[in-house]
């Protein structure tokens, strides 16, 4: 089996209290297009994007799909509060429940326990014949 990317995923971020307009959604489509034509991957990946700011504009398309039969790409726009609240609820609130497991472990004490964990040695490590003299 030869191996080809499936699936790629581009998170642009922009400045602090940016809005969103048509020209940052045009180019993350370019950014999409750059990079299928560089002759650099295996394979057609699917495109994600991404595009974070702090609004998106009232005429903006909030989502703009790429390519006919196939879809090649799909660039979303999105707010840093929208993006947190999506990461958040994906994790499980995993932070919610690791704070509530170990709030009784002061931070030193956590770190030492955490660097008491045996670790799995590494499968190149020099081993030793035991049947030669």
């Amino acid at each position: 089996m030869l191996l080809a990317m499936k699936h790629v995923l581009l998170i642009e971020l922009k400045k602090g209290a940016s809005e969103i307009g048509r020209s940052e959604m045009h180019q993350a489509t370019d950014y999409v297009q750059d990079l299928l034509k560089c002759g650099l991957l295996d394979g057609p990946p699917f495109v994600d994007v991404f595009v974070v700011g702090h609004t998106v504009g009232d005429k903006v398309e909030r989502v703009l799909t790429l390519g006919k039969n196939p879809e090649f790409g799909r660039v979303q726009a999105t707010t840093y509060g929208q993006l947190v609240r999506t990461g958040e609820a994906r994790l499980f609130k995993l932070r919610d429940n690791l704070q509530a497991r170990y709030e009784e472990v002061k931070g030193t004490d956590l770190l030492s326990r955490v660097l008491q964990e045996p670790k799995q040695a590494s499968l190149f490590a020099q081993t030793k014949n035991k049947a030669s003299p």
